[in-house]
Parts: C-alpha cells; sequence; structure tokens
C-alpha cells in the first residue's frame, strides 16, 4: 500500500508510466504516486497539475525502468542531447558587442 494519496492526477501520470515503460500496475501507481507528490511539494496541486507529465516521466524514469519502444527511448535521448547542444551553445557563445 502507498503512503501517497491516489488522486486523479496520479491515476493520469500512472496512465502514462504504464503506457512508455515495461512495468506493473501496482509499480506505476508507486513512481506516479511519488513523482506527483514531490511535484506537488515543490509547487502546489495546481502547479503539479500543469506540468509536462509525458516528458517528466520519461526524464525521471526513463533510466530506471525498461521502455517499451526501443525507438521511443532512443528518440527522446536524443532531442535530450540536442536540448543539452542547444543550451551549451547559448552558454558559451561570445557576448554581443
Amino acid at each position: 500500500m502507498s503512503i501517497f494519496p491516489i488522486t486523479p492526477l496520479v491515476r493520469r501520470v500512472q496512465g502514462l508510466i504504464l503506457d512508455t515503460f515495461n512495468v506493473s500496475d501496482h509499480a506505476a501507481q508507486e513512481c506516479a504516486a511519488e513523482l506527483v507528490a514531490l511535484a506537488e511539494g515543490w509547487g502546489s496541486p495546481e502547479a503539479a497539475a500543469a506540468l509536462d507529465w509525458s516528458y517528466r516521466v520519461k526524464k525521471d524514469l526513463g533510466d530506471k525502468l525498461e521502455w517499451k519502444s526501443g525507438a521511443e527511448r532512443l528518440t527522446f535521448r536524443k532531442q535530450e542531447e540536442d536540448r543539452y547542444k542547444a543550451y551549451d551553445f547559448l552558454i558559451k557563445r561570445p557576448p554581443l558587442a
């Protein structure tokens, strides 16, 4: 039994986890409840509900759980790599004169 409450947001995040990873219903519920509790603790229930949960699930659990689709995993990793390269470019760019 989870120490976290099971809310509609937890159920929504659980569904995203089940769609993305090879996990049991129970494991997905535990992960979802923990992620939602953390998000609500850092902000508010309203702010947590507004997060891009599809991204958060992949970002936070992508290295911990087995992906259902290897292609989806590679696509996500490539997007992350491209995002980091873009940030790096902006950070290392010389200042405008």
